[in-house]
This record gives structure tokens, sequence and C-alpha cells, in this order.
């Protein structure tokens, strides 16, 4: 990253061809765990995706310290970044996940990497306005516990 934490990822490629578009997943919760759980990962590489699935900053195989939602607009950026200019990448970068996974999809969305295309957020805030971080507390005003806002104050 660009601070120099190392954040790690697996890589996954169709055994043919390329240069590949690149699906990122970005997780907190095992990207071996979730390589093995879910068949997504299996049915892109099928239909010619490349995918990275990578350890969010301070998790299982990633350095740094894990503070939830703080790191992942930039960590995003520099991922979904670093994945298009990979030799074995065409350039164009989409992002999917569920839960945490989706979240982060939004944060990174919002510091615009120009190599991202196309993201799939599921089961997750509706809008990068649903965030309530210390960058910008006064935007909303309550908290659920999870880093959600209770009700906006401004739209």
């Amino acid at each position: 990253m660009r601070d120099g934490v190392v954040l790690r990822a697996d890589i996954r490629r169709p055994s043919t061809g390329g240069p590949f578009p690149v699906l990122v997943y970005r997780t907190p919760y095992g990207k071996d765990d979730a390589l093995q759980e879910y068949t997504t990962f299996q049915h892109a590489l099928e239909r010619g995706y490349a995918v990275v699935v990578q350890d969010v900053r301070g998790t299982i195989c990633s350095g740094g310290d894990f503070s939830a939602y703080q790191n992942e607009g930039r960590d995003g950026y520099d991922t979904i970044e670093w994945a298009a200019s990979q030799p074995w990448s065409n350039g164009k970068v989409g992002t999917f996940g569920l839960s945490y996974p989706g979240a982060v999809q939004w944060l990174a969305a919002v510091e615009n990497p120009p190599h991202l295309l196309a993201m799939v957020p599921a089961m997750t805030f509706s809008s990068y306005r649903n965030f309530s971080t210390p960058a910008a507390p006064s935007t909303y005003h309550g908290s659920n516990g999870f880093g959600t806002t209770s009700r906006p104050i401004r739209e």
C-alpha cells in the first residue's frame, strides 16, 4: 500500500489466454476461507476473469492494524490500481462481495480509482453516504454499533 503496509492476496487466473479483466474481493474474514467456501471465484475464472482475493489491513495474513472501515478507501484504491497494472490484467477491474466485502467497495469507489469499471456490493450499505467515519463525523447522526448510521442529517 502507499504507506508501505503489505496486504496479502491470492490471485487466480484462467488457465489459458489473457490478459484478463480482474475482479477484486477484499475481506476481513480470511481469503483462504473465502476461496474454499464460495464457488463464485471458480465461476469467474470459467468466464475469463482473473480474481484477486485479499485479506484487508490488519486481518489474517495482511500487515498493519485493523480498524473497521478506516483504511478501506485508500487500500481499496491501491489494490484496484495494482491489479490493473499487472501484466496478466487488461486494466479493467471490478469489485464484488457482500457484508464487509460489500461495504469496502463503496469506500474504494469514493476514492475514484481510474480502472474501477464495475462494482457489485451486496447485503451492505446502499450508498457510501451511509458511513460514519472520523473523516466525516458531522455527516450523519447516530450509530447502530456496526459502523452504520441511523439517519442522515443532510443529503
